[in-house]
């Protein structure tokens, strides 16, 4: 269902897109109680959870740097290119580097996925308090999507949490060097190092 909405929301105007947006994300927020409910939890549906929410926020960091170049947004265009850049290196950085390297060392190598980088506090806070992780992945697509279709309330409410979610990715990735994720392993228990963490979908 998710993968048709995204379609939708990128074939559409930026008001669609915002629509079909918001409605592919609060699938998410239920997909994986409905499969708990169910009892449908697998590795592979939790895989391409993974997936779908790299993809979306692809889509969405990239849309509005473009909006943002296009002078479609409500930023001054002395600042376009830097907030499009930003936008940009989110996008590699925190969607693709940081969570794929995540994933790699969790699925992979045995390493706790919520145990990386928990010597920052930044990173325990963004990992343990589900009010600190619910607030800044919403902004981080709030932001995105204010830009997108130039709302600059919605944009400027969500760019602290923006900034936290990356801050606190970034900081996980600088702690996940070769090195550092080798001394970090031999922290936790030995089935979760073997497991990794346990997928909730």
């Amino acid at each position: 269902a998710r993968v048709v909405t995204l379609y939708w929301a990128v074939k559409g105007d930026k008001y669609a897109f915002l629509g079909w947006y918001a409605v592919s994300y609060i699938l998410d927020a239920f997909d994986g109680y409905a499969a708990r409910a169910l009892n449908q939890e697998s590795r592979l549906g939790y895989y391409l959870d993974m997936v779908i929410d790299r993809v979306s926020s692809c889509i969405c960091l990239h849309l509005a740097a473009k909006a943002a170049l296009a002078d479609d947004t409500f930023l001054p265009q002395s600042l376009a290119l830097t907030v499009a850049a930003c936008l940009w290196l989110c996008l590699v950085l925190v969607e693709l580097v940081a969570h794929g390297t995540v994933m790699v060392l969790s699925e992979v190598y045995g390493v706790h996925q919520k145990q990386m980088g928990y010597d920052y506090a930044i990173v325990r806070r963004y990992l343990s308090d589900k009010r600190y992780l619910g607030w800044a992945c919403i902004s981080f697509e709030g932001f995105g999507l204010g830009l997108i279709v130039n709302n600059m309330p919605l944009a400027l409410i969500s760019f602290p949490g923006f900034a936290f979610r990356a801050a606190a990715n970034l900081t996980r990735l600088v702690a996940l060097i070769p090195t550092k994720a080798v001394v970090e392993k031999e922290k936790w228990p030995e089935d979760q190092r073997q497991d990794g963490e346990v997928p909730k979908r």
